[in-house]
């Protein structure tokens, strides 16, 4: 009988342990310092994205900016181009520069290349700064991961995936979660399809990645959820339940802090 009040899990045991094996591998190869020390849970707030905009583009440039800023990778040639302007290269075709580890900027690779590391949008995600923001944060992830040529759990199969959970690892969990499904709800004006993300996790599993950063940088529950959707808040906290009932693989990732 006390089965029936005990929490069930919010996503399945496999998916879990694929979720703390890929934030093990983030934390071995992509500077847990930077993590523990420097990463900070990112908001949509004014006060993560600050600035004046009077257009489309500016719009996106404002968003871009903050959000190269907040990934850590200022340092990388990364440049933004107007969408008539880029041409669209497949994730599996990105360009390997070579790397190396620079003491100056910690211990993220550094590209040793000149050549701009293109990035582009769609207009009409600007109506949805989570949305872009989000959008950047994984396509700023992939290329951390194509140019360190560290790939995640699973390998390749699991390019996607696993740079999506790099992109929350570097903060940007309440974004992705806000921005991971939309409901096609009331009149179809109403509902702009090309203004969505495209994910790649399952909502549940962008909750349970939101919650084990949270976890592992200590984040109060209120904190955490002050800005994700109303309908999110309980799958935070079945998350964080699931989460604390797995001492070892916890155990394991919060060895980094103090090494």
């Amino acid at each position: 009988m006390i089965s029936l009040f005990r929490s069930r899990p919010l996503i399945e045991q496999e998916s879990a342990e694929w979720i703390f094996e890929t934030f093990e591998w983030a934390l071995r190869y992509f500077d847990h310092h930077e993590f523990f020390k420097r990463s900070r849970l990112i908001q949509p707030t004014n006060e993560f994205f600050a600035g004046n905009v009077d257009n489309v583009h500016h719009k996106a440039e404002n968003i871009y900016r903050h959000t190269l800023n907040y990934t850590g990778l200022v340092h990388w040639p990364f440049e933004l181009q107007k969408p008539e302007l880029y041409q669209t290269v497949p994730t599996s075709q990105f360009a390997f520069f070579g790397v190396k580890r620079d003491s100056v900027n910690r211990n993220l690779p550094v590209i040793t290349s000149e050549t701009p590391l293109y990035i582009s949008y769609n207009p009409q995600q600007t109506l949805k700064p989570e949305n872009l923001s989000s959008t950047f944060a994984h396509v700023m992830a992939q290329h951390l991961v194509v140019q360190s040529q560290q790939y995640p759990p699973g390998g390749t199969d699991y390019f996607a995936e696993g740079t999506e959970v790099l992109a929350i690892f570097m903060g940007f969990g309440v974004m992705f979660a806000n921005s991971a499904y939309t409901f096609r709800s009331g009149c179809g004006s109403c509902y702009n399809g090309q203004s969505v993300r495209q994910a790649t996790l399952t909502e549940d599993e962008v909750i349970f990645s939101l919650a084990l950063y949270c976890r592992l940088k200590k984040i109060p529950t209120t904190e955490a959820t002050r800005h994700l959707k109303k309908y999110l808040k309980s799958s935070f906290k079945r998350a964080v339940k699931q989460i604390n009932n797995q001492t070892q693989s916890l155990e394991k990732l919060e060895r980094f802090e103090n090494t």
